[in-house]
């Protein structure tokens, strides 16, 4: 796993001048409502004005300066290829982080969608460290990130500009029961981020060619309708649109490779005064990627996939004065198809297409029964047993898990407490995994179901503007799938034998005085894994991160400083013939920085600046391959009406 630096919480947002102080309550750790110092899980919950002091305009650029926190891009905007996402991991378990909007499965082949998400949609972010597959199932065992939205809005609107082809537009209205966010935001063509990657053929001449991302787009659109004080429907749309640019030593493009996003996310939620609650949610994704060369623009290769997800569930809770026993039902249904047309040849400028290929539809269905009973064993500690099952069936084949998990937590005083927890967890193998096939990756038909054990125990601490928490984790992983480099250069969906990492996270946050305060973190772990039974343990990912993060607000006047530093990178590859895996070093430590300032010049109008990567690093991301762009600013207009 990589360990993910603490973030700086960042420095005050345009509209702010109070504090932050983190929310007491969480609802993600344990299905229900429940005072964070007494949840036996490393929980944190951050506000949407939290996040935008990071200077951030989405949930993971704003994530990435938090401790613990994990991520993967390759360009400036969230730009990735293949998932076209930017990728976020929690514990260092790769494709083991569920992301969820307002408690519901958002993810699509495990790719997360918080490089779309607009923060002026977001309320506030939980984020569950550990496992969390006995409460939500395949997916969650790195932990979950849970987006809860917004149920009303002000009249906001917002103008900002920057360097680098930066522009941002975006607007909030108040219409009583329905509310309306929407936005788009562009970033301009980056140049060559990447070192020498290869040879193209361009008209039989072997060409050194290198890759840098063109200019991009985010649209976002977010609506709620509040039906009555129980009932409520949402509707999200992301869209996304960036292009991937093969060119050659100077910048002369020589390939172009376009990407096309657009995620459709519907819940009707339903949240009862007599403890009953559940949802019903449809989400749809369809992505679109054709690329040709310059050289030859007549002929393009392309290809085309639909997901769709869908589900419905129930939960009930009982609360007296000793316990609370939560019970829930859901049933959900994902598809998949996959249609494209590939270079036979596609490294040769000359080449012709392959036949039409259709890949599916396929299909899963999952169903669950999940219950949890939480008891006081004496006025200061409290326990919590939970169990869940689930059984799946699928194109791949039937599967079925049965996950328990125990909890303890201990108050030593009003303002601490200690915790302890075990839990099993699994994963299905998703669609992705199973059947996407590319001339860079190999998919697995054959592939089997992560499972493993995570093991947790932690200290909190909170008062008189005083927060810190430690926490030491240990997971082992069975059969984790991985995408693993071959000498071919492609990436090989596997069942690694085994994964483990062992590791600390502590996080130290401080309100000086009414106008100074400040944050800092770190996590270390040793994340390892090896092909197959008999070989050695050789590490993956990276060892640490560092975050640290300063705040000051004076009358008008608000600005945030915030860092994320990620150091002993590296990732993983494999020669296929004789099944040993590798550890790759990523060259140089990862710094990323923000300086966000506000000023309020009037109680409905507010100006901010940012700049991004302050030091004007030009890092490796975490991907291992591509550069961080320079120094960028950004100059922006909020008014409110």
């Amino acid at each position: 796993m990589t360990c993910a630096l603490c973030a700086f919480p960042a420095l005050a947002a345009a509209e702010e001048t109070q504090n932050y102080e983190t929310p007491s309550v969480n609802v993600t750790a344990q299905g229900y409502e429940k005072e964070t110092l007494m949840t036996p899980a490393d929980t944190t919950v951050y506000t949407a004005d939290e996040l935008k002091k990071t200077g951030a305009r989405d949930v993971i650029s704003a994530l990435k300066f938090k401790n613990g926190v994990h991520f993967t891009n390759m360009g400036p905007d969230g730009q990735t290829w293949i998932t076209g996402n930017a990728g976020v991991n929690l514990r260092g378990v790769e494709n083991g982080t569920l992301v969820l909007i307002d408690g519901v499965p958002a993810s699509f082949n495990n790719v997360s969608h918080l490089d779309m998400m607009s923060l002026d949609a977001v309320d506030r972010v939980e984020v569950v460290k550990g496992g969390g597959s006995v409460l939500y199932g395949s997916e969650a065992f790195g932990g979950v990130v849970n987006v809860i939205t917004k149920s009303t809005y002000k009249n906001t609107v917002r103008v900002a500009a920057g360097d680098r082809g930066q522009r941002d537009y975006a607007a909030t209205i108040d219409l009583g029961k329905v509310g309306i966010a929407v936005s788009r935001t562009y970033y301009g063509a980056t140049g060559n981020l990447s070192d020498t990657l290869g040879n193209l053929k361009i008209n039989g001449t072997e060409t050194p060619y290198a890759v840098g991302f063109g200019k991009s787009r985010k649209d976002h659109v977010n609506l709620t309708y509040k039906i009555s004080d129980e009932l409520r429907l949402s509707y999200m749309y992301s869209g996304k649109n960036h292009s991937i640019h093969y060119n050659d030593t100077e910048g002369g493009l020589l390939k172009y490779f376009k990407y096309d996003d657009d995620e459709h996310f519907a819940n009707l939620n339903y949240q009862g005064a007599n403890g009953w609650s559940g949802n019903v949610y449809y989400n749809y994704r369809s992505i679109s990627n054709p690329d040709y060369f310059t050289a030859n623009p007549s002929v393009v290769e392309w290809e085309k996939s639909h997901h769709r997800h869908y589900g419905a569930e129930v939960k009930k809770v009982w609360k007296d004065d000793v316990s609370t026993t939560l019970v829930g039902l859901s049933a959900k249904r994902q598809t998949y198809v996959d249609q494209n047309r590939k270079y036979r040849r596609y490294r040769e400028s000359d080449s012709d297409l392959r036949p039409y290929a259709k890949f599916g539809p396929y299909g899963m269905n999952e169903y669950s029964l999940v219950a949890s009973y939480d008891r006081d064993l004496s006025p200061v500690t409290a326990a919590i047993v939970s169990t869940r099952a689930d059984w799946v069936k699928s194109s791949a084949g039937d599967y079925s898990a049965f996950l328990p998990q125990l909890q303890v937590t201990t108050r030593l005083s009003r303002d601490s407490a200690v915790y302890a927890s075990v839990g099993k967890f699994f994963r299905m193998p998703n669609f992705r995994n199973l059947y996407y096939a590319s001339a860079v990756m190999v998919p697995n038909p054959n592939l089997s179901p992560e499972s493993g054990w995570n093991y947790e125990a932690g200290y909190k601490y909170d008062s008189k503007g005083r927060r810190f928490t430690a926490s030491v984790f240990h997971t082992d992983v069975s059969d984790q799938i991985v995408g693993i480099k071959g000498t071919d250069g492609r990436s090989y969906q596997t069942n690694a034998a085994s994964y483990r990492n062992t590791g600390v996270e502590l996080s130290y946050a401080q309100d000086v005085s009414a106008h100074f305060s400040f944050s800092t973190g770190v996590t270390y772990g040793n994340p390892e894994r090896k092909y197959k039974e008999g070989q050695d343990w050789v590490r993956a990912l990276g060892r640490y991160q560092m975050t640290a993060g300063v705040n000051y607000e004076n009358r008008d006047l608000t600005a945030a400083l915030s860092l994320s530093y990620w150091g002993d990178r590296g990732y993983n590859s494999t020669n296929t013939r004789t099944e040993r895996v590798s550890f790759v070093p990523i060259p140089r430590n990862l710094l990323v920085s923000n300086l966000h300032v506000a000023y309020r010049f009037t109680p409905d109008l507010t100006g901010t600046f940012d700049v991004d990567n302050l030091f004007n690093r030009r890092d490796y991301t975490n991907s291992g391959t591509y550069r961080t762009v320079g120094r960028s600013f950004l100059v922006g207009v909020n008014y409110s009406f």
